[in-house]
């Protein structure tokens, strides 16, 4: 008894029992679940060691992988067909890492046990955690790596630091394996290349021949960056029949390599562009998108798909699960057509238009080389990987002049944008501040020129509310809103009568009906444009982008614009927007038929604060 209690009290420490709360290491695991390996269990993170399917995480009841060959696999439901695919027919692999026994323990021959491999996939991407490609994968293109380097992915290899190495993982992002695209030239790239594209580029008859090829080799260059750049410009090319578009566009599908370098349509939907586009930058051409009266949400969609591009902007769509999709979009657009459909301003606003006049008869037709062309734009890929480190100063100079020529926003991101990769093209060396303050005084005129055309929304609101036809009678008697405003404002371009009104007084009363007012008299009148969803207002603006109250929106970012005390039109209290009559030149214009008016006498609704 003496020994046995002995033995009790000099026995070794018990280990802890594991509690609820215990948290398991990484190489914690059923043994009986891991494959064989090298006896000390499977990696954390790996299907087994070495294997060249690599997990990448779990999402809802997804597991995503890069297969044997590199490409981004997603498995919902790891049958013996499916991971057989992923693992590219690999019997004898699986075999060896997962075999299969018959009765007697024997390992079958070529067959493995599915169970326990997709068991090991499963856990290897639990272990890696929710992941999503979103955001995370990049496919054929260019890209800015964490340190500022410019990564292109040519399908098959991804160019990292000046080395090709295999698609993988390379910091935080994906690049999988996918067609090959075209590479860039070996060595720094020619510097006549640029200058040769350009050279031809001018030969097709711009409206701005002096600026115009600039801006159109500027806008390729982009193109061949893609997802690199923070601001993706959008060009637009038109031109009537016998201008040469075509031929244009056939130049930019030579440029980028062929097929496998541009993305190039004549007839698209925006879900076709994202499906072909996928997870890569390249670029997108669009040829033919003209206005489509009986499809005009077709044209619009396409657009601003390029819109969103132009900043990398996220996409949601819905889908036939509910559970909807999300993705980004990173080319650079250039789309051609005879007419340039109508679009909002924040649209029209990204576009880089260049016109282009007819060939005058005899004149000789341009002949492309596509060997030629395609040997010119490898030779730019490869300037653009050798200078990249250039371009942030770059951009910045180019951005900087522009904003003193008056030129900043969205003017300053797409012609800087184009003009910079241009100069960076063909002006090797230090940047030359010479042609920097030549360049950006030339074409701040062009770019002002383009800013009135597109205008704003604000300006388009006030144009469309302008430009309405009021029957205030129901009798066919029917006047602009303008010329209403015109004459209860006594401006000197007024109407000299207005249907069966005679008196200021009484078109300003008339026009509070459509939630409108007129304070103030000349030059110093003022607009009032009520806040209120007032009936009459509503019907001026629906089934625009600015119905149901939007146009207050609009209003109130108008040059002079200020919100106005309480006011009551018809007997209705709102607040109202009020815009001086200065603020819009077209209100004070005199036609030149008729002389100035003498002053009248004054009448109460020119009482300052008379509404």
């Amino acid at each position: 008894m003496s020994d046995l209690r002995e033995e009790l009290l000099n026995a070794p420490e018990a280990p802890p029992l594991a509690g609820a709360n215990d948290q398991a290491r990484p190489d914690d695991r059923d043994q009986d679940s891991a494959p064989p390996d090298d006896g000390r269990g499977r990696p954390w993170g790996e299907i087994w060691r070495g294997c060249p399917v690599r997990a990448l995480g779990v999402y809802g009841d997804v597991s995503w992988y890069l297969d044997v060959t590199g490409q981004l696999r997603g498995i919902d439901n790891h049958t013996n067909q499916k991971m057989l695919h992923v693992f590219g027919g690999r019997l004898g692999l699986l075999a060896s890492q997962f075999p299969q026994f018959d009765k007697d323990g024997v390992p079958k021959p070529r067959a493995f046990n599915a169970t326990h491999l997709s068991a090991a996939m499963i856990e290897a991407c639990e272990e890696r955690g929710v992941w999503s490609p979103t955001n995370k994968v990049r496919g054929p293109g260019c890209w800015v790596d964490d340190d500022g380097r410019l990564v292109m992915h040519a399908g098959d290899e991804v160019l990292i630091g000046g080395e090709w190495c295999p698609p993988g993982i390379y910091g935080q992002h994906v690049y999988p394996a996918s067609d090959t695209v075209p590479r860039p030239a070996d060595g720094p790239g020619n510097p006549r290349a640029a200058r040769d594209l350009m050279e031809l580029i001018a030969t097709w008859h711009w409206r701005r021949p002096d600026t115009d090829p600039q801006l159109m080799l500027g806008l390729i260059l982009a193109q061949m960056l893609g997802g690199a750049l923070e601001w993706r410009p959008v060009g637009w090319f038109t031109g009537d029949a016998a201008t040469g578009k075509s031929t244009l566009q056939s130049l930019l599908l030579h440029v980028h390599g062929g097929p496998g370098g541009l993305l190039q349509a004549a007839d698209a939907t925006d879900a076709g562009i994202r499906s072909v586009v996928g997870y890569s930058s390249l670029p997108v051409a669009i040829d033919e998108l003209e206005p489509d009266k009986d499809n005009p949400k077709k044209v619009k969609s396409v657009v601003e798909l390029a819109r969103r591009a132009s900043s990398g902007a996220q996409i949601f769509r819905g889908s036939s699960d509910q559970k909807g999709h999300q993705s980004n979009a990173y080319s650079c657009f250039l789309f051609s057509s005879i007419l340039v459909p109508p679009m909002p301003s924040q649209d029209r606003s990204r576009l880089i238009l260049l016109d282009l006049d007819r060939i005058p008869e005899g004149a000789r037709k341009v002949k492309l080389d596509p060997r030629r062309l395609r040997a010119i734009g490898a030779e730019l890929r490869a300037m653009l990987i050798d200078r990249w480190a250039e371009w942030p100063e770059r951009l910045e100079a180019w951005r900087g002049a522009l904003a003193e020529n008056g030129q900043t926003g969205r003017g300053a991101d797409n012609y800087g944008t184009a003009l910079a990769l241009a100069d960076m093209a063909l002006n090797p060396g230090p940047l030359s501040q010479e042609i920097l303050r030549a360049w950006s005084g030339k074409l701040g005129h062009a770019i002002t020129e383009d800013s009135v055309v597109v205008g704003s929304n604000a300006e388009d609101m006030l144009v469309h509310l302008l430009s309405q036809p009021l029957d205030v009678w129901r009798r066919g008697q029917k006047h602009t809103v303008a010329e209403w405003l015109m004459y209860a404002g006594r401006t000197d371009g007024a109407p000299e009568v207005l249907g069966e009104v005679s008196d200021p007084g009484a078109a300003n009363k008339l026009l509070a009906q459509f939630g409108l007012r007129v304070r103030g008299r000349g030059r110093e009148a003022q607009i009032l444009i009520a806040t209120a969803q007032l009936q009459g207002l509503v019907d001026l603006f629906r089934d625009t982008q600015w119905a149901e109250g939007g146009w207050s929106q609009a209003a109130r970012r108008l040059p002079g614009a200020q919100a106005s005390v309480p006011v009551t039109m018809n007997g209705i209290p709102t607040r109202a927007t009020c815009i001086p009559f200065a603020s819009v030149p077209g209100l004070l214009s005199l036609p030149a038929h008729r002389p100035e008016r003498p002053p009248t006498s004054t009448h109460p609704d020119d009482i300052e604060g008379f509404v």
